[in-house]
C-alpha cells in the first residue's frame, strides 16, 4: 500500500515536470516561429557558434568583393569609353592627314587640326576615375599626360617622352587570391604610334615635305591596328572580372543559405513540433487532471 502511494505520488511529479518541459520548448518554439530565428543569440545555436561566425565572415569578405569588382568593371568600362574616343580621334587624324596633298600642303589648316586632336587625345589619356587617373599605372594621382607639346626624340620614331605616369600596371583585387593587372597605360605602343604620327604631320606642313606626310599616315594606321588589340585586351579583361564577379554571388548565396540553415527557423519544421508538443501536453495535462481527482484519503489507506 505504501508504495502504491510513493508510485503515485511520483508519477504526479513526473507528470509536472512534463508539463514543465512541454510548456517550455512550446514557447521557445513559438519565440522562433514569430522572430523567424532559431535563437537571438550565440547561446541558442547548439554549438555550431564558431560555425555560423566563419560563414557570416564569408559573406561579409564576399559582399566587400562583389562591391570592388562592380566598381572594377566600371572603371574598366571608363576606360573602355575613353578608348573608343581615342579611336575616333586617330581616324580623325588620319583623314585630315590623307585630305592633304603636296599642292597644298603649306596652304592647308592641317597643323592646326592635328594640335587640336591632339589635345583631345591627350585628355582621353588623363580620364579619372572616382578622381582617380586610370592610364598612369600605380601613378593615380598626376596626370600620365600633362602636354601634347612634348617632341619625340627622333621625327617619326614612337617613344614615350609625353608620358609621365608609372611604369607599373595598377592592380585590381577581383577575389581573396586574385590581383588582375589593369591592361592599359597611356604610354602603350598604340599611343605611342598615334602620338608620333601626329607630330610627325605636324612637322610634314610645318617643312612641307609630302614624304613625311605619307609616312605620317603609314604610322597611324599601324597604331590604329594595335589599338584594336588594346581594346581587345581591356575587354577580356572586363569578362574576366566579371566571371569572377559571378562566381563570388553563387558562393555567397550558398554561404547565405548555409547561415539561414543555422540561425533561421525551418517556419514547416517548427510548426509541426509545435503541434505534436501540443498533442503531448493536452495529453499530459489529461493525466495530471485524472490524476488531481484522487483524494488525499486516497494515499493514507
Amino acid at each position: 500500500m505504501v508504495s502504491s502511494r510513493i508510485g503515485s505520488l511520483a508519477l504526479v511529479n513526473d507528470t509536472l515536470r512534463d508539463i514543465t518541459s512541454s510548456q517550455t520548448k512550446l514557447s521557445e518554439l513559438q519565440n522562433q516561429i514569430s522572430s523567424g530565428l532559431k535563437s537571438r543569440d550565440f547561446e541558442g545555436l547548439n554549438g555550431s557558434v564558431e560555425q555560423f561566425t566563419q560563414v557570416n565572415a564569408q559573406i561579409d569578405r564576399a559582399r566587400q568583393f562583389g562591391i570592388n569588382n562592380k566598381l572594377n568593371v566600371s572603371k574598366l568600362q571608363t576606360a573602355d569609353v575613353a578608348l573608343a574616343n581615342v579611336t575616333e580621334l586617330a581616324d580623325k587624324i588620319k583623314n585630315a592627314i590623307i585630305g592633304t596633298n603636296g599642292a597644298n600642303i603649306r596652304t592647308s589648316n592641317l597643323a592646326q587640326q592635328v594640335t587640336d586632336l591632339l589635345a583631345s587625345f591627350g585628355g582621353e589619356l588623363n580620364v579619372t576615375f572616382n578622381g582617380a587617373f586610370i592610364f598612369g599605372g600605380t601613378d593615380t594621382v598626376n596626370q600620365p599626360v600633362p602636354s601634347t607639346n612634348v617632341t619625340n626624340t627622333a621625327s617619326g620614331v614612337p617613344d614615350d617622352n609625353y608620358y609621365v605616369g608609372a611604369k607599373q600596371n595598377a592592380t585590381l583585387r577581383a577575389d581573396e587570391r586574385t590581383e588582375i593587372s589593369f591592361p592599359v597605360r597611356a604610354d602603350d605602343v598604340a599611343f605611342q604610334k598615334i602620338y608620333a604620327a601626329a607630330r610627325q604631320a605636324i612637322n610634314a606642313v610645318n617643312n612641307g615635305d609630302t614624304t613625311q606626310l605619307q609616312e605620317a599616315q603609314q604610322l597611324i594606321q599601324s597604331g590604329q591596328k594595335d589599338l584594336v588589340a588594346v581594346r581587345s585586351r581591356l575587354g577580356g579583361t572586363v569578362v574576366n572580372v566579371k566571371s569572377i564577379d559571378s562566381r563570388i554571388d553563387d558562393l555567397n548565396a550558398y554561404w547565405k543559405q548555409l547561415s539561414d540553415g543555422i540561425s533561421k527557423t525551418d517556419i514547416v519544421a517548427a510548426s509541426t513540433e509545435v503541434a505534436g508538443y501540443q498533442v503531448i501536453l493536452q495529453a499530459t495535462f489529461q493525466v495530471y487532471a485524472r490524476l488531481s481527482q484522487l483524494r488525499l484519503s486516497d494515499y493514507l489507506k
